[in-house]
């Protein structure tokens, strides 16, 4: 058999070619497929801790990288990822969808590498005060950058490297990364940093702190150089091997907002990302006010019990494929649990068990909200097939960014509003009730949307199993042993029976 040439263009999209053996027409899947993957999470997860490294250390920041002058550098910080996140998104797209996985994967890497040496660089006390800031910022723009790659891969690997039983659990495992990240950003800080110490611009802990984060970023950068290509020789799937689309770059982009069921995901994406996040920002002093001294705790077990309950979500969507039925129940249980916070947050904090309900409530929504991300992507992909993955995919989550900024405006706004509850002015949570009311009339109607109006076609689902009609079909599973040999297994029935395996020479 012989493999077509891969040009630069098309070296994401061409995979058309299918091994025959003996007649026996079949699909082979790749061991390197868990390298890419994991190329891949490894960079969500230095990256997401690289956003959030700052958000528990405010003061320690300022008194840093400001000295005795005002200018929130951790706020600035976690501005300038949100920001880059929205302007490079579209590059992001379109290099991975037209230049491959490869490409994207080498840049995702190198920018998040070499802008956390620069983060590093801004740590030195030996630095001037008054140039670390900016050294600060400008590295954390070059690791922002690294996002337009690493939101829109997961989409992409799991549709060229995986067969269709596994696609939604690489897909949670990629986008798992980012909480987890998020985790590690919130609970290491508390044991490093302590909180009753006092703050000098002379202090070695920050690079120390940075030198570790560069050090996770260091991973998926060595990682990527094993990648040998961005498409396997042969399709794992026969929505990868039939999947070719001719149409130009925005051409796509229109055909999948002109699209009306991707619409409605695009709502549901955002309403459930921004939501969860949105609230985790202004949470923390909400709870100071209401006598709970919980630090960032309650994000980072949000975290972990929403990374945990989507691994879950993954391996259900992929044996029975419910993606829209995952989506409503999740949209269903979101709303419900920010109904409870919001009423148990009204009451102070007076007794033991309080705060052990507020770590609750906080895990459910994490565990229902950040199910959504992964799954939602997948749904995406399914409804706007075959656009490409990183496209749709693309779109979701640069919505879903966009979103989080039209959230805070309101949040800041909903904080001054002198409606329904009196409030103390000059606290920071202001008008807090007012706000929460507000974020629950959203994720009321993100549930209603999900019940009423979610209700798409899956285009490749329905591919794939037009595909497996007939009787000769195989599924190959190629794995690399340590000896470098490779072992195929050839499947019957291409969802779970195995028959035999045999191990054959490079």
């Amino acid at each position: 058999m012989e493999l077509e040439p891969h040009s630069r263009r098309n070296v994401a999209t061409r995979s058309s070619v299918v091994s025959e053996k003996g007649g026996q027409k079949g699909y082979i899947v790749y061991g390197d497929r868990w390298l890419i993957l994991s190329s891949c999470c490894f960079l969500a997860l230095s990256n997401a801790m690289q956003w959030f490294s700052y958000v528990t250390l405010t003061d320690q920041m300022d008194a840093f990288y400001c000295g005795k002058t005002e200018c929130r550098a951790a706020f600035m910080t976690n501005q300038i990822f949100q920001a880059v996140a929205v302007i490079t998104g579209l590059g992001g797209m379109y290099i991975t969808d037209y230049f491959g996985i490869w490409i994207s994967v080498i840049l995702g890497t190198s920018l998040n590498f070499f802008g956390s040496l620069i983060r590093l660089a801004s740590s030195l006390p030996q630095m001037e005060e008054s140039s670390r800031q900016y050294v600060l910022h400008s590295g954390s723009v070059m690791v922002a950058c690294a996002q337009a790659f690493f939101l829109v891969l997961p989409s992409k690997i799991a549709e060229l490297w995986f067969p269709d039983n596994q696609r939604s659990i690489a897909n949670v495992l990629s986008f798992v990364a980012n909480p987890a990240g998020v985790a590690l950003a919130t609970l290491v800080p508390s044991f490093i940093f302590q909180t009753q110490q006092q703050y000098s611009s002379k202090t070695w802990k920050i690079f120390y702190y940075n030198l570790g984060m560069s050090g996770l970023a260091l991973f998926p950068f060595i990682l990527c150089f094993f990648i040998r290509r961005s498409t396997p020789p042969t399709p794992a799937s026969a929505s990868s091997a039939h999947h070719s689309n001719p149409h130009s770059f925005f051409t796509q982009i229109w055909m999948s907002l002109s699209n009306t069921q991707f619409v409605v995901q695009m709502l549901l994406f955002a309403f459930s990302f921004a939501g969860l996040w949105g609230f985790m920002a202004i949470v923390t002093d909400i709870l100071l006010l209401q006598g709970y001294d919980l630090q960032g705790y309650p994000t980072a077990l949000c975290a972990i019990i929403g990374s945990i309950t989507s691994i879950l979500a993954g391996c259900l969507a992929d044996r029975t494929k419910k993606f829209k039925e995952i989506i409503r129940f999740c949209s269903i249980g979101f709303a419900l649990s920010a109904l409870t916070i919001r009423i148990y947050l009204r009451h102070m904090n007076s007794s033991w068990y309080d705060p052990v309900v507020i770590f609750v409530l906080c895990s459910l929504l994490g565990a229902f909200s950040i199910p959504q991300f992964p799954i939602g992507v997948e749904l995406g992909v399914e409804t706007t097939y075959p656009v490409q993955e990183a496209t749709s995919s693309g779109i979701l989550v640069l919505f879903g960014q966009l979103w989080m900024f039209v959230i805070y405006a309101i949040f800041e706004y909903g904080k001054l509003v002198k409606w329904f509850y009196t409030f103390k002015a000059d606290s920071t949570p202001a008008n807090w009730q007012f706000v929460l009311d507000i974020w629950c009339a959203l994720n009321i109607s993100a549930a209603i949307l999900s019940v009423l109006f979610l209700n798409p076609v899956y285009g490749r689902v329905e591919l794939e199993k037009s595909a497996l009609m007939p009787a000769n079909l195989i599924l190959q599973t190629v794995g690399v042993d340590l000896t470098g040999r490779r072992s195929r297994r050839n499947t019957t029935d291409y969802e779970t029976g195995t028959i035999a395996a045999k191990v054959e020479p490079n």
